[in-house]
């Protein structure tokens, strides 16, 4: 295919013009648009996660519990500036394996808290936690009340993964007041350099309608090669590489102005 037949400078450059196009078709109501970068899936492979946590820049980064890599390469994410949150195993509709620390219907309250409670944890540094597949799990209600007490008790916020359009984490979240963001664009669920750089443009074209967008990815090899090379031209076209818990701080400091200024009038 076409971008894998481009050396390596023509492929940056195929990049960054594709997305000054896609600029030039969008209004610029929003000055410095924001994008959010999870890699999910880290801790199981001790190859794969290193080569994800050298990914440029302020990337997020969320850790599978009770995996044999987890806690050391979580260490390493947080001695390296990014942010570190839970990728907490939730039951899907598919019965796919969800390995260790699984959060399930047939938990009763207090052991889904346990379980949880043991999956942060074993997760060094750990500022949030997002859904692992959940297509079940984040469509009921009581569960999902379950994991935001635990986020307010502990301080945490929550990304809703968004595996299913059902999901009503994002909504919980909110209502419980608990800081959240929700996944806008899967990168890599198909393994191609060529999905990869079609989703990395819709995340731009996304954050740039919109102020901001939330992408999730995954330490596979293409992911991470097309990555290394296309984080460091976001800033040329006036995109801006956030962390999840940056991107929450700065929405509740414009909310706080909001509701300062709103109070003056």
């Amino acid at each position: 295919m076409i971008v894998r037949q481009l050396g390596c400078c023509s492929f940056l450059l195929l990049v960054f013009l594709t997305g000054r196009v896609q600029a030039a078709e969008i209004s610029d109501a929003v000055a410095q648009p924001s994008i959010v970068l999870i890699i999910d899936d880290v801790g199981d492979n001790l190859a794969q996660g290193s080569a994800a946590l050298t990914l440029p820049g302020p990337v997020t980064y969320a850790f599978l519990p009770h995996s044999p890599f987890g806690p050391r390469l979580a260490r390493r994410a947080f001695e390296s500036g990014k942010d570190v949150i839970l990728h907490a195993p939730m039951e899907n509709t598919h019965d796919r394996p969800l390995g260790p620390g699984a959060l399930t219907t047939d938990l009763s309250q207090e052991a889904f808290t346990r379980v949880l409670a043991a999956d942060l944890d074993d997760v060094p540094h750990v500022l949030g936690l997002n859904n692992h597949m959940g297509s079940l799990l984040t469509t009921l209600e009581p569960q999902m009340q379950w994991v935001m007490a635990l986020a307010r008790q502990r301080g945490l916020f929550f990304v809703d993964s968004r595996t299913t359009a059902e999901s009503i984490a994002w909504k919980v979240a909110q209502q419980q007041g608990i800081p959240s963001l929700q996944r806008d664009v899967f990168l890599d669920h198909e393994q191609t350099t060529e999905f990869v750089h079609q989703q990395f443009l819709r995340t731009i074209a996304i954050a740039r309608r919109h102020g901001s967008a939330v992408a999730i990815g995954h330490p596979y090899g293409v992911t991470v090669e097309y990555l290394r090379l296309a984080l460091p031209l976001l800033d040329e076209q006036g995109i801006r590489l956030v962390t999840a818990s940056a991107l929450i701080m700065e929405r509740q400091d414009q909310l706080r102005l909001a509701q300062l200024q709103a109070s003056e009038e």
